[in-house]
């Protein structure tokens, strides 16, 4: 049985973790403007090229009302829009305007280039051994939910 506190360090390893990843990426994009929320929502619909507001809040592992709200500054300063899917109008979709996805296409290389300095001291095996941890970790924690 784990102890409390060793359960504790792990969340505070994972948070420093995360802190530390989205302060080089916001750093390298500072002259967008965005947040490295914002920038992970952009990075998000690139790679889905449509996703929901529930799949981004599943990805990004934060609440609803915070997803909206970073996805509507970003409809607001016309990077994204919604649009009703048209097998099922019930589902909405956020999508890149034309904005951005000339952005995304502009910071594509500046985005992935702040992923690869947080990770430029791993070896192959170290890059491997970390997302298989981080993804036994999460599944684990998933049965408990």
């Amino acid at each position: 049985m784990q102890s409390g506190f060793e359960c504790f360090e792990i969340a505070m390893l994972i948070k420093e973790v995360y802190s530390s990843t989205m302060n080089i990426v916001s750093k390298n994009l500072k002259d967008s403007g965005l947040t490295h929320q914002q920038i992970m929502v952009i990075k998000l619909v690139a790679h889905k090229k449509e996703i929901t507001i529930s799949q981004l809040c599943e990805e990004m592992s934060l609440a609803k009302g915070t997803v909206s709200g970073i996805v509507q500054r970003l409809e607001d300063a016309d990077y994204v829009k919604k649009v009703k899917s048209e097998n099922d109008k019930r589902n909405t979709y956020v999508v890149f305007s034309e904005k951005g996805l000339e952005f995304a296409k502009e910071f594509r290389y500046k985005i992935n280039e702040s992923f690869d300095e947080v990770f430029k001291n791993f070896t192959k095996e170290e890059m491997d051994e970390a997302k298989q941890g981080l993804r036994k970790l999460r599944d684990k924690i998933k049965e408990n939910e």
